[in-house]
């Protein structure tokens, strides 16, 4: 769906790749899901919002636990924005230009 937007997209198979990935190609934006083998997406966000190199990059969080006080935490945590599984890809390319703006504006 986001390369058929025309957005290049970086996978990673667990937390650690992913974090790896993120200080290496320094996406605009990156999903992340709250489970995730190796390195959760709590631990990510922890890790990622506390690395001053890609601290400012936006997360989105994707989860499909859905409670408040998982979304209370991942925002806690530094995430930019939470989307609870099944969401629409028209709401997630809304979320994610709305991320590019604000980080755009804020440099």
């Amino acid at each position: 769906m986001l390369q058929m937007a025309g957005y290049t997209v970086m996978e990673a198979a667990d937390g650690r790749e992913g974090l790896q990935t993120l200080k290496l190609h320094k996406p605009d934006v990156v999903t992340c899901d709250i489970s995730m083998p190796v390195m959760d997406g709590y631990e990510f966000l922890q890790a990622a919002k506390t690395d001053p190199d890609v601290a400012d990059i936006p997360v989105i969080i994707v989860t499909a636990i859905g409670q408040e006080e998982e979304t209370a935490r991942a925002r806690s945590l530094g995430a930019d924005a939470c989307l609870t599984k099944p969401f629409s890809s028209s709401h997630l390319l809304e979320v994610i230009q709305l991320l590019q703006e604000s980080h755009s504006q804020s440099i």
